[in-house]
């Protein structure tokens, strides 16, 4: 998997190419027919579960771990800002690094992704997204006029907007 993303800047360039295809896999996924797909706390849990579940019925996960790790990605950029980096350990891992400010290291969402299914508990997205969460709260309470804001990377995602039909296809 490593020759999928080696080192430096053409890695970025590869990952941000391919994110919209990566979150759109996660059709495959046993989702409610209600989920918002908005990249809230509250969807983290209803993801998560959803990717347990296509484990227990014996489908190879290990195909969306990148689309649940951009998905997991997404939501703590809209909630700590930041922006996307693919150099560093694991070189196969995409990391989202959070608004310094917030003085939190990278997170490797493919780490958590595989964590999460190894844990198997339910709650790893949602505790991985809640120190984010933890941090841009006390950094909105020193700074009221701190915002998260996304680097832009050229990525056009559709934005949050609370209830959206869910994703189809593989």
């Amino acid at each position: 998997m490593s020759d999928d993303f080696p080192d430096g800047e053409a890695s970025l360039s590869r990952w941000l190419d391919e994110i919209l295809i990566e979150l759109g896999k996660l059709g495959a996924l046993p989702l409610p027919e209600d989920f918002a797909d908005d990249y809230s706390p509250e969807s983290l849990p209803v993801l998560e579960a959803a990717a347990l579940t296509y484990q227990e019925q014996g489908a190879n996960v290990d195909l969306l771990v990148r689309a649940l790790g951009a998905y997991l990605g997404e939501a703590i950029l809209y909630t700590a800002g930041g922006h996307w980096e693919c150099s560093g350990f694991p070189a196969d891992d995409p990391a989202v690094i959070v608004d310094p400010v917030l003085k939190a290291g990278p997170v490797y969402v493919c780490s958590v992704v595989r964590r999460a299914l190894d844990e198997a508990t339910g709650g790893v997205f949602a505790e991985e997204h809640g120190w984010m969460q933890i941090a841009a709260d006390a950094q909105r309470e020193r700074d009221p006029g701190w915002r998260p804001v996304k680097t832009a990377d050229g990525v056009q995602r559709p934005q949050p907007q609370g209830r959206r039909p869910k994703r189809r296809g593989v």
